[in-house]
């Protein structure tokens, strides 16, 4: 009775981590697919910014954050007037394996704003210090607000649905 007992936990726990595994590998490997323009309406309507946000076209884009644009498959910017930091970037790759080169740029953005807005309007660098910045599949996600975690959860809720 109790090899039958040890047996049956054990081909309880046997089933149990292949159910987990498959769940991973099912959504490790799953296509994902953003609508960057409805992403950043979604973060643009909510109330995280203080400035006025204006659409920025692709090229403009591409020349402010010196992007090779051949690795850019679209991409959809808001930025404020320049009085704050704010900013929504939603970039879609051709292919992820360029993440980390587009990501790196970001990130080389960010640096040089914080050091600018240091002397010119200090209260924007913690905006910078905690802006969101996501990849997931082929795609790029940066958000600066007044409030990372709203835009976190926001960005989480969109990518999870």
């Amino acid at each position: 009775m109790k090899n039958l007992t040890k047996i049956a936990i054990i081909i309880i726990l046997v089933i149990g981590i292949l159910m987990i595994t498959v769940k991973f590998k099912g959504t490790e490997n799953k296509d994902i697919n953003i609508n960057i323009a409805e992403l950043s309406n979604k973060l643009k309507g909510e109330p995280i910014f203080e400035d006025k946000l204006d659409l920025i076209e692709k090229e403009v884009i591409i020349k402010n954050y010196d992007f090779n644009e051949e690795l850019i498959k679209d991409a959809i910017s808001y930025i404020g007037t320049g009085a704050t930091a704010e900013e929504i970037l939603v970039i879609e790759l051709y292919d992820k394996s360029n993440l980390n080169e587009i990501t790196s740029k970001i990130e080389e953005n960010i640096e040089e704003r914080k050091v600018n807005y240091q002397n010119y309007v200090p209260k924007e660098v913690d905006k910078l210090e905690n802006c969101i910045l996501k990849t997931q599949g082929n795609y790029i996600i940066l958000c600066v607000s007044n409030d990372a975690n709203k835009a976190e959860k926001i960005i989480n809720d969109y990518l999870n649905n």
